[in-house]
């Protein structure tokens, strides 16, 4: 009777065992699941909860509007994250929170004041007027929608935070007379401290 009592504990401590490996090997299974995108995977556990966040947004996305979009998350940049990694942050670019726009965020004109809308007014128009007149001065001028692709410009616009970047869609006299489309401008701060300046200007 002893020995089948005894035999019992240790099948049941076994089955516990087992038991707790299999929900270590869930666990692990589950901390080890990757997400690709750009052609790159990385674990869900080395991402941040905005780039997570930025992906399911992403992919919500219709197809035409994700090719449109040339921003790419720092965690799936090869060149950002192996450099990240270098300079010891081990887990790469995981935690750093991504400057892109969601819908649901402040929006790049309810960021700006009324001052700063006006200020980066007059340099577009002096832009075209003054510094290039060529042009030959501005017939229109409105600031983008908050979801202008521009934004997302890697390497250029998407370098600069909500609330110190804004573009504008000009039609000058030029473009008019000969029929282009909109132009577009963007103007940009490093911070709220600094000044103002045009960073990019085109079709």
């Amino acid at each position: 009777m002893r020995r089948q009592f005894a035999l019992t504990i240790f099948l049941a401590a076994g089955f516990i065992i087992l038991s707790g490996c299999s929900n270590t090997d869930a666990r692990s299974q589950a901390t080890e699941e990757t997400i690709e995108f750009n052609g790159v995977s990385r674990k869900v556990s080395e991402l941040s909860e905005d780039t997570l966040q930025w992906i399911e947004w992403y992919q919500s996305l219709p197809e035409e509007q994700q090719a449109a979009l040339s921003f790419v998350p720092s965690s799936f940049d090869d060149n950002r994250y192996t450099a990240a990694v270098e300079n010891g942050d081990e887990e790469g670019t995981a935690g750093q929170a991504e400057m892109i726009f969601y819908p649901d965020s402040t929006g790049y004109l309810e960021a700006l004041s009324e001052e700063d809308l006006i200020e980066t007014e007059e340099i577009a128009r002096y832009y075209f007027t003054e510094l290039s007149p060529v042009y030959d001065g501005v017939e229109h001028i409105e600031p983008a929608e908050d979801d202008n692709p521009l934004y997302q410009n890697v390497g250029i616009e998407a370098e600069y935070t909500v609330g110190n970047i804004i573009i504008y869609l000009v039609e000058t006299g030029k473009d008019r007379e000969e029929g282009n489309p909109v132009r577009t401008i963007s103007i940009a701060r490093a911070s709220k401290s600094d000044e103002w300046k045009v960073i990019n200007s085109g079709f």
